[in-house]
């Protein structure tokens, strides 16, 4: 099975984006490979349907479903604001609002909720949030701060962020997970460091992706739905 992890950028044409493929099964998983200068939707979506299998879960960073105000967002933010992950409100009136809608579209691929069951085979997306995953994960009082601040906060995150990775009991060891793992963000600045976030937020969504296959709602909560929109976030171990 294939899990892959998009960390969409917003400007879709213009930024970078990061993509992650991991395979496994029920109890492992380990990273095959990193995307690298992903540009353009077009260039995501043909790395997306290079790297999949008959049974491949996606889960993308980033607003599928946009057609009204989206009350996820609202619930997630105030289930997860206080600690510091609320989400940016998405509405059509946005630039750039259906970049994630046309990834799906380009894509084909089915949403995965309504939870079926786990490990259901066939192709499918889910959009999820990274940042109240990571906090009931790990456990954490306040988002890991690896995307706002100064750069040595940035920095300092994105160890943090590499550090908690390493923890993963399901994740196995791999040469492009070692690679990612073992990059040190204080010798990046600017693009270049910006890249490697991207990165190592997809390899946490493609986890995501993962996650949601082997437990669905077992141990996965959506805020919303496909009507109006939803994330997914996994509950606390």
């Amino acid at each position: 099975m294939r899990f892959i992890g998009v960390d969409l950028a917003w400007a879709t044409d213009t930024k970078h984006t990061g993509i992650a493929v991991m395979e496994g099964d029920a109890e492992r998983v380990w990273l095959r490979c990193l995307s690298k200068g992903m540009r353009s939707l077009d260039a995501v979506a043909s790395y997306v349907l290079g790297h999949t299998a008959p049974t491949t879960v996606v889960s993308i960073d980033a607003s599928l479903i946009v057609r009204t105000r989206r009350g996820n967002e609202r619930a997630i933010s105030q289930t997860f604001g206080a600690r510091g992950a609320s989400c940016h409100s998405t509405n059509r009136g946005r630039q750039h609002f259906d970049s994630g809608g046309r990834l799906v579209e380009k894509l084909g691929f089915a949403h995965f909720i309504p939870f079926e069951g786990p490990m259901r085979g066939g192709q499918w997306v889910i959009e999820v949030y990274p940042h109240p995953a990571m906090l009931r994960l790990f456990n954490l009082d306040w988002i890991i701060r690896y995307k706002k601040g100064k750069v040595a906060e940035k920095r300092g995150g994105l160890v943090e962020l590499q550090q908690r990775l390493k923890t993963l009991a399901c994740l196995e060891d791999s040469e492009a997970l070692s690679t990612l793992l073992e990059q040190d963000p204080a010798a990046r600045r600017g693009n270049s460091l910006k890249e490697l976030e991207d990165l190592l937020d997809a390899t946490f969504c493609a986890y995501l992706a993962w996650h949601n296959s082997r437990w669905g709602a077992e141990r996965n909560d959506c805020f919303g739905d496909l009507e109006h929109g939803y994330i997914v976030v996994r509950r606390s171990a």
